[in-house]
């Protein structure tokens, strides 16, 4: 019996992130292989509203350095796009909406002052995540430029293959560890990852709070940015005091950072561990399978499971 391959991409820190999965059982996913491949300040450079690409050809072949060994003949990917490139917020609304086309409208409209671009122009997409209390409705809500989404779209298909689900890193991150370990209630996620800093925060499991900033690789800055967060929310959600910390990180050496978030939490951080070696049905070339850096990759692809 052939099993499919199911492909994840994920654009992070200058370099694509390549893993295939397959279903192993009823329930158990198994990592068959993992490529990265790197992209050069002059083939690929973030931004909001103007190109991301700036050498197709070139990242065009990163792609296939990336998936072409793992596809086997799988063109249908799910792409993790970095968060800086779009927009992640939260809102709320009044009630639920006649259909999907609707919500989207209504969103651009409640959400117009925070878009990257004109209405028209925006990608948008929606999850419900819950009724409050209050009886209204919590949103998350992704956005990108449609131009900026185009180009990637175009690049990929050029390569061979279509992202049929697109969603950003730090969601992506989430989808990993979410089935794979019990956070607990209430929680605080922060991922810092290819030069990225990602902070969420959950209330009864649900995102309250979610903030993306570009660090370098300095305990002292994500100290900073943490407390700037914690100005937003300290007072609005009372959980975040007693909330536990998770911290998934790339770096080697993450004593001082370690240190530095537990001093800005004010207590422990517990460092998550992918495990990621022990999805692998085979021996992985050193240091590509067992990398935290492939996390977002791997809850990419799990999206098409």
């Amino acid at each position: 019996m052939i099993r499919r391959n199911f492909l994840g991409l994920d654009i992070c820190g200058g370099e694509l992130r390549g893993v295939a999965l397959r279903r192993q059982g009823a329930t158990t996913v198994a990592l068959t292989g993992a490529k990265t491949a790197s992209l050069a300040d002059d083939v690929w450079a973030l931004s909001v509203r103007d190109a991301n690409i700036l050498d197709r050809p070139r990242f065009i072949a990163a792609v296939r350095a990336a998936l072409d060994s793992l596809s086997r003949g799988e063109d249908r990917i799910a792409l993790s796009l970095p968060d800086s490139i779009g927009r992640i917020l939260l809102t709320e609304v009044d009630s639920v909406f006649k259909s999907r086309e609707e919500g989207i409208e209504v969103v651009k409209w409640q959400l117009k002052k925070s878009l990257p671009a004109e209405a028209r122009d925006v990608q948008l997409d929606y999850q419900v995540l819950e009724k409050t209390e209050t009886g209204r409705y919590r949103l998350v809500v992704s956005m990108i430029v449609r131009t900026v989404l185009r180009q990637y779209e175009e690049a990929l298909a050029e390569a061979g293959y279509h992202p049929v689900v697109v969603d950003f890193h730090s969601l992506n991150l989430y989808n990993y560890y979410r089935s794979r370990l019990d956070l607990g209630e209430d929680f605080i996620l922060v991922g810092i990852d290819g030069g990225h800093l990602g902070l969420q925060f959950f209330q009864g499991k649900i995102p309250c709070f979610h903030r993306h900033k570009r660090v370098a690789a300095e305990p002292e800055e994500g100290f900073k940015e943490i407390n700037l967060s914690f100005a937003a929310i300290r007072e609005n959600y009372p959980g975040f005091h007693r909330a536990a910390v998770f911290l998934h990180c790339d770096w080697t050496e993450r004593g001082s950072l370690i240190e530095a978030l537990r001093a800005a939490f004010e207590r422990d951080v517990i460092v998550l561990d992918p495990k990621i070696e022990q999805l692998a049905v085979q021996l992985p070339p050193p240091g590509e399978v067992a990398s935290p850096s492939l996390v977002a990759a791997i809850g990419a692809a799990e999206r098409l499971m």
